[in-house]
């Protein structure tokens, strides 16, 4: 994800010192950072495990009072040219921003008033840092700041959490928690109540170079949630689940990272579809033929599956008012936890068949059948 967020300029001496950084998602590493305060500048080396190894570097230069001046960002394979190049120039009330992705380049001017972005990745830590310093103004208990994904903004809300945390909100990301030392030095990101899902801890030191040069070699992973559809021809009928497939990764989820009673987008990334060219009766109520996305909450007792009018948009934007029909399902429980987040499209009879989700040590059915 990348965009810009607009933070009030930090003074000079606000700025971090050294720090090393390592984020992980479950069990696995999935980022790894160290970053540096030299003179003016803030220099920074990051290394992401997924959908691919990749090495990063960026600058941030700062001017008279902490004001910052430039950022800089490159981006490609461990050992090889960059092929994403980036810098963010402040001039007067606007930034101006050019992204260069192998030889094609994107030129983009916004108004920014007074502010001076930082760019942001959910997964470069030093700005971050950087950020959550002046997020809460001194001797307030809360604030506010902007970011712009393109020239788009997103309003985020922050407050004080106890004498050295920071909340910070936008509301289709979720909330994230920053704590910091006594000394000013930020100690952890936790994001697992993002969409990002991280947590992110300081280290002593860590290689970056060492760390993305071993990614390389392997495999590589793709996406942590990659696509996938479930499909059934049946009666006349084609009907098909689109989503994404989160993993467990020896994380909790069910009543922990996905709360009881909160609204699930039933996988992960962009909103999980149901499209279907026949009227299908699922469990006791009839759905037009058409394309929908589903949605779903839990109890510890129960599972409900939410047909949404809506479709084609991100996971994090469920509209209620939207909903054609809410659906209980019939909930069972694994005798082995399931690694990765599972919908089926079972069948059964001439008819029909099980529309069927299954994660960690739980599942949630309902027959289905296409309507005569």
């Amino acid at each position: 994800m990348l965009g810009s967020l607009v933070v009030a300029a930090p003074l000079a001496a606000q700025m971090p010192a050294n720090g090393a950084f390592v984020a992980t998602l479950g069990r696995d590493t999935v980022a790894v950072e160290r970053f540096a305060r030299m003179g003016d500048r803030i220099t920074g080396t990051s290394a992401v495990a997924y959908p691919r190894a990749m090495l990063r570097t960026y600058t941030i230069t700062f001017g008279p009072g902490g004001v910052v001046t430039r950022f800089e960002f490159n981006a490609g394979a461990p050992g090889a040219p960059a092929t994403t190049r980036g810098t963010w120039e402040y001039r007067g009330d606007s930034t101006f921003i050019t992204i260069t992705r192998d030889t094609t380049s994107r030129h983009l001017a916004v108004a920014t008033g007074a502010a001076h972005p930082l760019p942001f990745f959910e997964d470069l830590f030093g700005p971050w840092d950087v950020i959550l310093r002046s997020a809460v103004p001194s001797g307030a208990d809360s604030g506010s700041f902007s970011t712009l994904n393109g020239r788009t903004p997103l309003e985020f809300t922050a407050h004080r959490e106890g004498a050295h945390g920071v909340a910070f909100t936008w509301t289709e990301w979720g909330t994230g928690h920053a704590r910091f030392a006594a000394d000013g030095q930020l100690q952890e990101l936790d994001l697992t109540a993002t969409t990002s899902k991280y947590l992110v801890h300081r280290v002593a030191e860590v290689n970056v170079e060492r760390t993305a040069a071993a990614w390389a070699k392997r495999p590589q992973p793709g996406l942590l949630s990659p696509r996938d559809t479930a499909r059934l021809a049946v009666a006349g009928a084609h009907v098909m689940i689109d989503y994404s497939r989160p993993s467990l990764r020896e994380r909790v989820m069910f009543g922990k990272l996905l709360p009881w009673g909160k609204i699930w987008r039933l996988g992960a990334n962009a909103a999980t579809q149901l499209i279907t060219d026949k009227d299908l009766v699922i469990g006791t109520d009839t759905i037009p033929a058409g394309t929908y996305s589903l949605w779903s909450t839990l109890t510890p007792t129960t599972w409900e599956l939410i047909v949404n009018k809506q479709h084609g948009q991100w996971g994090t934007e469920y509209h209620a008012d939207s909903d054609f029909v809410h659906i209980p399902l019939t909930v069972s429980h694994l005798s082995t936890p399931l690694e990765q987040f599972t919908i089926s499209l079972d069948p059964k009879g001439a008819d029909g068949g099980t529309m069927r989700f299954a994660w960690e040590g739980r599942a949630g059915s309902v027959p289905f059948r296409v309507k005569e």
